[in-house]
């Protein structure tokens, strides 16, 4: 028998290719007590019929939806989509946000275990100004980004049109500054981090009802998926729920392994099997099957159940 949606978990997944491990991911997370939410980027040449053909568990619910840029509101657009889908069919005890690049470095058990030992906690990882975050993280959200949505043309012509748009847009930000344009304000104090989260249905819904003003606040903004929630957490009483407030991009936060200092983040290889075995936080990113099948089969033969 299901357990009762409020003992159960929902997955939010973001994905545009490389299907094959997208859905070893949806075997991993395939338990009695998750329900799975998965959004294709529209761009993507993915079909929706391709995704979680083998789940045999838990409830699952693909959508394509919205296009999707890299650096643009319109990946917080698809976030907050899946979270408002997600809590339309809740409550769950917790939500997730992973992307498909990601795996569970822990069996679902042990993950299931972990959040119910600290139910009520929120992991949101974020850090504030002063020591651990500079300057640029809050011009992104400062100042307006008109054209953070061709950031990343596709092709050699695209790279090249790319460099143009973004040589135009630090001008218009160069402006931005002379006139002492400032989109937060004195109002908000200013957090940004990790996109990835675990929350509460407290939270999720929290964050649901303010969509339309997020949306609104973060139109032509830059990564805005990276400030969105952080601000949200930090300027609310759901900082006091946090699982850890040291704000200095620990990964405990959101029990994350994600590795900034070897990449952008770093792509895991195969010789790391035994790094990621031995961490105690709960998932892992980047992975890329086709590139490094060795590390991604030994997870998934070290945690599936």
């Amino acid at each position: 028998m299901k357990e009762s949606n409020a003992r159960r978990h929902a997955y939010l997944i973001l994905i545009h290719d490389n299907i094959a491990q997208v859905n070893e991911l949806l075997s991993l997370l395939d338990h009695e007590r998750n329900d799975l939410f998965v959004h294709i980027d529209k761009n993507s040449h993915l079909d929706v019929s391709e995704v979680g053909m083998t789940i045999s568990k838990s409830n699952i619910h693909v959508f394509k939806e919205i296009s999707v840029y890299w650096s643009h509101v319109s990946l917080t657009e698809a976030e907050l989509f899946l979270l408002e889908t997600a809590v339309s069919k809740g409550p769950y005890q917790y939500y997730h946000l992973l992307s498909g690049a990601d795996l569970p470095i822990k069996p679902q058990s042990y993950i299931l275990d972990f959040f119910d030992k600290h139910d009520g906690k929120e992991f949101v990882e974020y850090q504030v100004p002063g020591k651990f975050l500079d300057k640029p993280y809050y011009d992104r959200i400062r100042y307006y980004h008109v054209l953070s949505k061709y950031y990343r043309i596709p092709g050699r012509l695209g790279k090249v049109l790319s460099y143009g748009a973004i040589a135009i847009e630090y001008f218009c930000i160069f402006w931005q500054f002379l006139f002492r344009i400032d989109r937060i304000g004195d109002d908000i104090a200013f957090a940004r981090g990790s996109q990835w989260f675990d929350i509460t249905d407290d939270l999720a819904r929290y964050v649901v009802g303010q969509r339309e003003d997020i949306l609104k606040r973060f139109k032509m903004t830059r990564a805005s998926d990276e400030s969105f929630l952080p601000l949200i957490v930090h300027n609310s009483h759901f900082r006091e729920r946090l699982f850890l407030k040291t704000f200095n991009g620990d990964m405990r936060a959101n029990m994350r392994f994600i590795d900034w200092q070897r990449g952008d983040p770093y792509l895991f290889k195969d010789g790391d099997f035994e790094e990621l075995m031995a961490s105690e936080l709960l998932f892992a990113r980047k992975f890329d099957q086709r590139k490094y099948p060795g590390v991604v089969k030994k997870i998934i033969d070290a945690v599936k159940e």
